[in-house]
């Protein structure tokens, strides 16, 4: 009975390992790299509205956002860049320029 009680700690840590070592973990789910886009959009037309709130944000496709802020309004770009390394997505947010007519 000792021996199977020693045998369920090492299991569980067999499992663990071998979980975090699959792809899986490699990528944030795409839920969770949207959310982390729309953040660095916010951030980027934020800098360039300077400072006017922004009213909303609209997925135009998988690269470009459409940012509007009182009269103005701006496109902000998503640039994938290639990873090197597991983890998630690398990408920057580059903002156009603003059109406040």
């Amino acid at each position: 009975m000792a021996s199977g009680k020693r045998a369920v700690p090492a299991l569980a840590a067999l499992l663990v390992g071998v979980i975090l070592a699959t792809p899986a973990r490699s990528a944030l789910a795409p839920t969770w790299q949207r959310l982390r886009e729309f953040q660095r959009v916010l951030e980027a037309a934020a800098k360039a509205l300077e400072g006017r709130p922004i009213d909303a944000v609209e997925r135009l496709d998988a690269a470009r956002f459409r940012v509007r802020a009182g009269p103005c309004r701006m496109e902000v770009r998503i640039v994938h860049h290639p990873r090197q390394n597991p983890g998630p997505q690398l990408f920057e947010a580059i903002p156009g320029e603003p059109d406040c007519s």
